[in-house]
């Protein structure tokens, strides 16, 4: 089982999706959370490509000399992580989005605008964080998320998986577009095993 970021599975389908399903279950059992300390928020950016590993180690150093201003940090990611999950959950369910939750996202996205800048990468010019502060690695989440949100008339809806105990959240990039679970190889094959072994239950015995 995984304990940390480092070791998670990215099965989200979208990096907005795995910072959600940094809480290992979401069922009837909660957690644990793999988000700690700040740097596992950066070890999952980095993971994602959000990051690049030069900028990772760029923070990192500065982890050294700023840390408290990092953990700081954490509790706020995890309200922008919780907020997504309440986004998302309202979209499986198909109804609108919770305008709180909305403007908790917006807020970090907005945050993350004003620090964007225009750069020229050989020749390939577009908007890019510096990532010379801590809050452009949340606002960068954020930016992702709202991508997602914007394009909702033209992709699948985001899903919950009905594993037991799990609820992590998902886009089915599948052909059927008939996806089920988060990962067919753990809730999928629990949830064939379960019903499996309740058709052939032996029957009990009636009473007199």
């Amino acid at each position: 089982m995984a304990s940390s970021t480092k070791d998670m599975r990215l099965i989200g389908g979208h990096p907005a999706l795995d910072l959600v399903n940094t809480v290992d279950s979401r069922g009837d059992r909660w957690g644990p959370d793999f988000i700690q300390v700040f740097d596992d928020v950066l070890v999952l950016a980095e993971r994602l490509e959000l990051v690049e590993p030069k900028v990772a180690g760029k923070l990192r150093r500065l982890l050294i000399s700023s840390a408290a201003d990092a953990e700081g940090l954490v509790k706020e990611v995890i309200a922008l992580r919780e907020a997504l999950h309440e986004v998302f959950l309202a979209e499986d369910a198909g109804g609108p989005y919770p305008k709180a939750a909305i403007e908790i996202v917006a807020g970090w996205a907005r945050r993350g605008r004003v620090r964007q800048v225009f750069k020229d990468d050989n020749g390939v010019f577009g908007w890019t964080l510096p990532f010379d502060s801590f809050e452009d690695v949340p606002a960068k989440f954020a930016l992702e998320a709202t991508a997602l949100i914007t394009e909702r008339p033209h992709r699948r809806p985001v899903r919950e998986c009905k594993g037991d105990n799990c609820g992590w959240l998902f886009l089915d990039h599948s052909k059927s577009g008939r996806r089920l679970w988060c990962s067919d190889a753990s809730c999928g094959t629990h949830n064939r095993v379960k019903r499996f072994r309740a058709r052939h239950a032996p029957d009990k015995p009636s009473r007199a």
